[in-house]
C-alpha cells in the first residue's frame, strides 16, 4: 500500500514564485564591483609582498609582516577595526543572497543594490537604495531572511529614510554589549554618524 506523499505547500508555492520570477544573473562589471575588495586583496596582496621582498628583501618581510599580524592580536582596537571592515566585505554579499532566496527583486529580476556599508560598534549599517518595482515594505519582510543570512547577528533593523523612499538603512546588531541604535529622529543625523570604537 502506497502512502500519500505530503506536499509542503509553502516549498511549492516558494519554488513556483523562484521559477516564475528568477534572480537576474550580474554582468561582468557587476559582478567585479561586488567583488571588488576580494579582487584587490588577491590581486594586490601578492604584489605587495613581491615588491616588498624584491626592495627591502625576504627577512624584512617576513618580520615586518608578523609584527603587522602580532599588532592586530595583541591591540583590542586593531582587532575591533579589522572585524569591522571584514564583516563590512562579507555582509553585502550576504544581505544580497538573502534578498535573491526572499525574492525582493523587480520584474526584471534585479536585486536592490546596497551603496555603501560602514563599521558600527553595534554591528555594520548598510544603505540600500530599492530598484524600481521594490521598495522598503519588500525588505522589511524579509527582515528575518536577511537576519538568518548574516552569520553570527542577532538581529537587523530596516530603517525607511524620510526624504528619499527608494533609501533604505539596515543595521545588522551583531555586538550585544554595545550600544544598540534607536529609532533615528532625523535622516540627516542618522546618515552622518561617524564610526567610534
Amino acid at each position: 500500500m502506497r502512502h500519500p506523499i505530503r506536499r509542503n505547500t509553502h516549498l511549492v508555492l516558494r519554488f513556483i514564485e523562484r521559477e516564475t520570477s528568477p534572480v537576474a544573473r550580474p554582468g561582468p562589471l557587476v559582478v567585479l564591483w561586488r567583488w571588488r575588495y576580494e579582487t584587490v586583496l588577491l590581486v594586490g596582496g601578492p604584489a605587495v609582498v613581491v615588491v616588498t621582498v624584491r626592495t627591502a628583501g625576504p627577512a624584512v618581510t617576513i618580520i615586518t609582516g608578523s609584527l603587522a599580524c602580532l599588532f592586530v592580536l595583541i591591540s583590542p582596537r586593531a582587532r575591533r577595526e579589522v572585524a569591522g571592515r571584514f564583516w563590512c566585505v562579507v555582509t553585502p554579499h550576504r544581505v544580497r543572497k538573502a534578498c535573491a532566496e526572499a525574492l525582493v527583486v523587480n520584474r526584471r529580476g534585479k536585486l536592490p543594490v546596497i551603496l555603501r556599508t560602514r563599521p558600527e560598534p553595534f554591528g555594520e549599517r548598510l544603505w540600500v537604495w530599492c530598484r524600481a518595482g521594490t521598495s522598503p515594505g519588500d525588505l522589511e519582510q524579509a527582515r528575518d531572511m536577511i537576519a538568518a543570512a548574516c552569520w553570527l547577528a542577532r538581529e537587523v533593523r530596516i530603517t525607511r529614510d524620510p526624504h528619499r523612499t527608494s533609501l533604505v538603512i539596515v543595521d545588522v546588531l551583531r555586538y550585544s554589549g554595545s550600544p544598540v541604535p534607536q529609532e533615528p529622529a532625523e535622516a540627516g543625523e542618522r546618515t552622518r554618524t561617524r564610526f567610534t570604537p
